[in-house]
């Protein structure tokens, strides 16, 4: 049975004692039931990542509902630019991180953060609690989401080569400083609006828990590798 949204808590700083290792070819995690709780019109997708060596763009969530509305947070390779992409009703606005930023194999445990509002016409894109570039220009988003996927684009592939972890997405935008306070994950369950909340702490198995309270367990395809390196 799916529970009631959390009430808004203060966050605290805790030990994450793992993460999942994704090969870059096969690898993803299913979370279809969580795609029916999104809002296309407003929300936030927060994920601690470190990416390897790439030569495709590699994502890190993507959910739809059909080729015209659609959200996705990836790594484009060709251009070396983490991109956050809100496409409703056809219209497909970006924010970028640019090439600036090295985020590819800098052994590095990175903070990224999207998040939408049609109704306020911005797209954002942060990394690590800085704000790297808002879009305005929003179409509106039609329908209601029934795919999800973390580490993969749901058509062509497109795999996350590297390790992810404390995947969060939310159905209102959450200020940057309630995700992120230095380098290391701060504990978000109660949060209001949290919708699915995935820490990859079960260490072994096949699902991965909803720590959001509504049930959304993902599914792991392929065996992602658990791992104790973590932000």
């Amino acid at each position: 049975m799916k529970l009631g949204l959390g009430l808004n808590i203060s966050n605290n700083v805790y030990d994450d004692n793992y993460s999942l290792d994704f090969n870059g070819s096969t690898q993803h995690i299913t979370v279809d039931t969580l795609a029916g709780d999104m809002n296309g019109a407003l929300g936030t997708i927060s994920c601690w990542c470190k990416l390897d060596t790439v030569s495709t763009s590699a994502h890190i969530f993507r959910a739809k509902v059909d080729s015209n509305n659609i959200l996705v947070l990836f790594y484009h390779a060709s251009s070396n630019e983490f991109r956050a992409i809100h496409k409703g009703g056809g219209t497909s606005k970006s924010a970028v991180i640019a090439s600036g930023d090295t985020i590819e194999n800098d052994g590095n445990w990175h903070n990224v953060v999207m998040t939408w509002n049609v109704s306020g016409n911005e797209l954002k894109i942060y990394l690590d609690g800085t704000l790297k570039a808002t879009t305005t220009g929003l179409g509106t988003f039609s329908g209601t989401m029934t795919e999800a996927e973390i580490g993969q684009n749901l058509s062509d592939g497109a795999y996350w080569n590297g390790k992810i972890s404390e995947v969060a997405v939310f159905t209102q935008v959450v200020s940057a400083t309630t995700l992120y306070n230095g380098g290391k994950p701060l504990e978000l369950a109660g949060l209001s609006g949290l919708v699915g909340y995935y820490k990859f702490e079960e260490g072994s198995g096949t699902s991965a828990i909803d720590s959001s309270g509504l049930g959304n367990t993902g599914t792991l395809v392929n065996s992602p590798t658990y791992t104790t390196d973590t932000p």
